[in-house]
């Protein structure tokens, strides 16, 4: 077993005392080579398997006492040696710096801004908006009708919404035939024939402000209000057009017959104001057109074969054109009047209702 470090100092020391003192004034370098000669020795028999720096202050103190008598001379020398060993270890530090980085975002203000819409208050502005339109074309899709009201579903063909409105039920029946009858046979007959009529409500916007709204329905100002109810087989846009051009003055109304006239395409007619006339269309479409708007006029009237359904007053078949005086007619010594269809707005069935105000009064 190895000697520790102070034991071996200690022990080399004792040895070597007696070499030191006899060797007189070469006291210093004897004990520098002692101590060289210790650390060899140590360092080969205590060999170590740690890293160890060791610092090491050697303070000799010598202590010299002369004895001077005549004789004999006796020498006394004391050495006292002290060893100061200073252990120093190094230590290896792994420091982990974990640096961690906080980014500070400073957003600008935002500024939201909110736009609220406004449902439409009134019938005006639902119906309306902001548009400067006269009139609207609203299809009826369903009608019931009791003793006193008229129940109309109508579809808003601008919007594609659905509109519940209630008004008098004479405003929307002539007597014989009511606007629940008139829808019904129309539905039928395009069943039967394959058409596809459609019955519009044309209503005028002066005085529907007035309209009031009771559980989800709108409740028409039967006296202020003005409208017409139309069959055809057009779309809204074509009907509309032609009630734009009548309005505007650009279209005249002619009231034909089934009966053939004396000139190609040309048909027995009438129009207010003047009497029999003479209505020469542009081509056999358009008196086929007319032809098959008398047919359905005496299917809902239930007069087949009538070539004049608009003198029973309850429906009118109207052209609706730019017409213009091309000449007469003379025959059996009556002359009439002869008008040539210079543009054709086409031919429309209309329903005149037993009370109410007409928003075109000459259909």
């Amino acid at each position: 077993m190895g000697l520790t470090r102070r034991d071996f100092i200690k022990f080399a020391i004792g040895a070597g005392v007696g070499v030191l003192i006899a060797s007189g004034p070469n006291l210093i370098s004897g004990l520098d080579k002692l101590l060289e000669s210790i650390k060899t020795v140590y360092r080969r028999n205590n060999p170590v398997n740690a890293t160890e720096t060791v610092t090491k202050t050697t303070t000799v103190t010598e202590t010299e006492t002369t004895t001077v008598t005549q004789a004999p001379q006796t020498y006394t020398t004391t050495t006292t040696v002290t060893e100061t060993a200073t252990q120093t270890e190094t230590v290896t530090k792994t420091t982990t710096v974990t640096e961690t980085e906080t980014t500070t975002v400073t957003q600008a203000p935002q500024t939201y801004t909110t736009t609220t819409t406004q449902p439409p208050q009134n019938l005006a502005e639902i119906l309306f908006g902001n548009s400067n339109r006269r009139f609207i074309l609203l299809k009826i899709t369903d009608a019931k009708i009791d003793n006193t009201t008229a129940y109309l579903t109508l579809v808003n063909p601008l919007t594609k919404t659905e509109l519940q409105i209630e008004l008098p039920a004479q405003y929307v029946s002539n007597g014989k035939l009511s606007i629940e009858e008139l829808l019904e046979s129309v539905n039928n007959y395009n069943s039967a024939h394959r058409t596809n009529y459609r019955v519009y409500f044309v209503l005028g916007r002066a005085n529907i402000y007035q309209a009031i709204q009771q559980n989800g329905k709108w409740i028409l100002p039967a006296p202020q209000i003005y409208y017409n109810i139309i069959i055809s087989d057009r779309g809204w846009e074509d009907v509309y057009n032609a009630l734009q051009n009548l309005w505007n003055g650009n279209a005249t109304v002619a009231m034909p017959t089934s009966q053939q006239g004396p000139y190609a395409n040309s048909l027995w007619g009438w129009m207010n104001g003047i009497g029999s006339v003479i209505i020469a269309y542009q081509n056999r479409q358009q008196v086929d057109s007319v032809v098959d708007n008398i047919s359905l006029a005496d299917y809902i009237l239930g007069t087949p074969n009538d070539p004049n359904p608009s003198n029973k007053g309850i429906l009118h078949v109207d052209t609706i054109a730019d017409i213009q005086q091309a000449g007469d007619y003379n025959s059996g010594g009556n002359q009439y009047p002869v008008y040539n269809v210079n543009n054709n707005f086409n031919t429309y069935i209309v329903f005149i209702q037993e009370q109410g105000n007409q928003l075109f009064s000459n259909l």
